[in-house]
């Protein structure tokens, strides 16, 4: 499990990947481009329980 400020990273990088997606300005110009920032904003994205509520991890908020 990723520690718990790579998971809130990683819910910030989403949110700018999507906003990203939905400008066409801005969008990604390839699909290996695309894939790239997918996999990077999947990488600690926090699991989710059944309901969908995320699972974050127990360890403080610090990157120390």
């Amino acid at each position: 499990m990723s520690l718990r400020y790579e998971q809130y990273n990683a819910l910030k990088i989403t949110k700018e990947f999507l906003v990203e997606l939905i400008d066409v300005h801005s969008r990604p110009k390839t699909i290996s481009e695309m894939q790239s920032k997918a996999i990077h904003c999947l990488r600690h994205f926090p699991m989710l329980e059944a309901s969908g509520k995320p699972i974050f991890s127990k360890d403080e908020f610090t990157k120390d």
